[in-house]
Parts: structure tokens; C-alpha cells; sequence
């Protein structure tokens, strides 16, 4: 198992990497020396000559250039994973992160599926008691737990919705999911400088959105706009089971 950290211009604050130090962090070159100086962690350098091409290029070149089977990428603002008992939150420490990250790989395998993630709320508004796994929803691209499979890649016309499609393509493929509803990350990618947010616009969003809507068609994707932190975001609601793909 490899823990992957695509990161870009947060160099003095990858948090991930901060609370996870086996976590290898993928940078590109011309950013390396200035994350080396913040971050203890492993740095893998990616071409520079990719920047600016999306998150499925970046994801895609992950997947060809770790040997390991197991990939599990986080994004670079994850401040804790948790969970609840009751109503009382209890965050993961690393090594136990570590040791639940390698038996959900081991649950997805043994599930028949090639991909796992977690509970994308932390609100405890959100938890599921009855209900600690789920086998027909999305996982998101800040836990993206990604067993290899050459028959599926990330969509590179999709540069912010690519995590929803790639959920999309296992689900059709494998007809399930292993998401762990018990467990959520922390993170603040709405308000963090850097990664993503560097490019990201209401109307880029709604432009991939429509663009992966048109891919699967409108009764399986639905666009939804919600407010998080003051700001629009555009999100696909996905409806399975899938027929007739």
C-alpha cells in the first residue's frame, strides 16, 4: 500500500502530510526544492510539462508511476480522520490510520471491488449508525482508496469531476463500492489557497458537471448547487443502481 498526496502550491502547508509522514507527496518538479524545505516526507517529483492539465492527468500519472497495487491518494488539507461513538468524535491517530487503511484494502478485495473511500460528511448530523457500509454510493477524492485496475482510468476531459466518474466506472463495472460510513475525514478544501482552488471557478464547475452528465446521461447524474463556506459549489448527485450502460 502506498499513501500518495497530490499536492500544488501549498508547499508550507500540506497538511496531510504534516499528520501522515508515510504519505509520499506528488509535487512537480519545478516545486520540489520549496516542499522539500517544509516537509519531511517522500517527495515524488511529477513532469512539469503536466501542469495545469487537470487532476485526472495528475491521478492517471500516479497510478503509472507507483508499482504498488494499492494507491490510496488523500488530498493535501485532510486534518484528521474520525468517527463517532455516541456523540463524542474520536480522531484516528496516524498508526491507526495506517492499520485501518490496509484491512479496508484487504474489505475491498474480499468485497469483489477495486475501490473503497469513507463517509463524506463529518457533521454527526450525518452519521450513519445502522448503516457502517454502503455498496451503491460515490467516494470523493480526498480518501480514494484505488485498487489497480488496467480496464479503468481516470477521464481526462473531466478536470474536477473526475473522482465522481471513476466511482461511476467501478460501480458499473464491479456494481459496488466499499464505502466505510462509520468513518470520515476533516478537510478544507473549499477555503484553502492552492491545489484545486487555483483554477477552480462557478462556471469551470458547472461546465465539467454538465460535461459528466452529457458522459452518463441525466438519469444517473443530477447537477446540485449547494452553499459551503460562503461559496457555490456544484456538485453531481449520482442515482444507481446503473442499467443498461
Amino acid at each position: 500500500m502506498i499513501i500518495a498526496i497530490p499536492s500544488y502550491k501549498r508547499a508550507d502547508n500540506c497538511i496531510t502530510a504534516q499528520q501522515f509522514s508515510k504519505g509520499v507527496i506528488c509535487c512537480h518538479e519545478f516545486e520540489v526544492e520549496e516542499y522539500k524545505k517544509h516537509n519531511k516526507n517522500e517527495i515524488k517529483s511529477i513532469p512539469d510539462d503536466l501542469r495545469g492539465q487537470g487532476m485526472a492527468v495528475i491521478r492517471n500519472w500516479i497510478l503509472d508511476n507507483f508499482k504498488d497495487e494499492e494507491i490510496l491518494m488523500l488530498d493535501d488539507d485532510i486534518q484528521a480522520f474520525g468517527y463517532y461513538e455516541g456523540n463524542e468524535q474520536y480522531l484516528l491517530s496516524d498508526k491507526e490510520f495506517y492499520a485501518f487503511a490496509r484491512m479496508a484494502f484487504k474489505m475491498t478485495r474480499e468485497a469483489g471491488t477495486r475501490l473503497w473511500g469513507l463517509n463524506l460528511q463529518f457533521d454527526k448530523k450525518f452519521y450513519r449508525e445502522y448503516s457502517p457500509f454502503s455498496l451503491s454510493s460515490v467516494v470523493l477524492g480526498p480518501c480514494f482508496g484505488v485498487v489497480k485496475d488496467k480496464g479503468v482510468r481516470f477521464d481526462e476531459t473531466l478536470g474536477l469531476k473526475e473522482d465522481y466518474d471513476y466511482s461511476l466506472q467501478i460501480l458499473n463495472k464491479y456494481r459496488k463500492i466499499l464505502r466505510f460510513n462509520k468513518y470520515h475525514y476533516v478537510c478544507g478544501h473549499i477555503k484553502v489557497k492552492g491545489g484545486c482552488a487555483s483554477y477552480r471557478t462557478s462556471d469551470k464547475e458547472l461546465e465539467q458537471a454538465q460535461k459528466f452528465q452529457a458522459k452518463w446521461g441525466s438519469r444517473i447524474v443530477t447537477i446540485q448547487r449547494n452553499t459551503q463556506g460562503g461559496n457555490l459549489s456544484i456538485n453531481p448527485v449520482v442515482n444507481v443502481p446503473i442499467k443498461g450502460i
